[in-house]
């Protein structure tokens, strides 16, 4: 699959089915047009509100924040390239969602075109506190929902609905806990969108996850991007090759 390479430096080479790209969410949205639809979107905003009481470190300082009408604009075209039945799953913090609740309107990036939300869980992020805003909490919220109102197939696996580990880079999401969703959420061969690939923990997940499951996700930061080539690499060159080409 074709890669967007970085001017200046090298990036190390990515797996079979592992298509990561130095983009925008809104060019991969494009490059989706016409291809197979996603069986679940994972979308991890840069919510503009984190620049608020941002604790010890302002993430505007790391990357460009959004507004919630540029991220539920993003999310709503990204639902569109999800299967009927697919899940989308959206990482939050606790304060927004308890603003959401209190708001006559609920905000628009609550509202994703044909998903209807029906679980979610929380990571726990241990012993070290993230960044967020009104407090600097442990813990960060995962939404779930799924297209058309009903899941399609059965899960797979048992995934349990919270998770504690360290984190890591950029507040890395757990790449085990995310292979168990994809396991439980992605058919063999199926395909994994996400929207804002960090330092490639959904990207890894899926390498984990293997049985021919695909990747598709974008990085707008060149370091980021370079450093979650080169988590993939690493992944694959670990275990990957031999559980994740073949399936079937």
């Amino acid at each position: 699959m074709s890669q967007i390479p970085l001017l200046g430096g090298k990036v190390a080479p990515l797996p079979p089915l592992i298509d990561l790209r130095c983009c925008g969410v809104g060019d991969l949205l494009t490059a989706m047009a016409g291809k197979d639809p996603a069986d679940l979107v994972l979308t991890d905003p840069p919510w503009s509100q984190y620049q608020n009481n941002p604790g010890d470190v302002a993430p505007s300082g790391k990357y460009a924040v959004l507004s919630e009408q540029e991220i539920a604009d993003l999310n709503d075209r990204s639902a569109y390239a999800l299967a009927p039945g697919g899940r989308f799953g959206m990482w939050t913090c606790w304060p927004l969602l308890v603003e959401a609740l209190s708001e006559a309107t609920p905000p628009p990036w609550l509202h994703v075109e044909g998903v209807r939300w029906t679980s979610g869980g929380a990571w726990h992020k241990s012993p070290h506190v993230g960044v967020g805003y009104h407090w600097r909490g442990q813990s960060e919220p995962f939404l779930l929902g799924v297209k058309s109102g009903a899941a399609s197939g059965r899960m797979r696996e048992t995934i349990g609905n919270g998770w504690t580990s360290e984190p890591g880079q950029h507040s890395a999401k757990p790449a085990e806990w995310l292979a168990d969703m994809l396991r439980a959420w992605v058919p063999p061969g199926g395909l994994v969108l996400d929207l804002y690939a960090g330092v490639g923990s959904a990207a890894v997940a899926t390498v984990l996850a293997g049985e021919g499951r695909r990747y598709m996700g974008a990085e707008i930061d060149r370091d980021r991007y370079a450093a979650a080539c080169a988590n993939v690499a690493r992944t694959w060159a670990s275990h990957g090759a031999l559980r994740m080409v073949t399936h079937g």
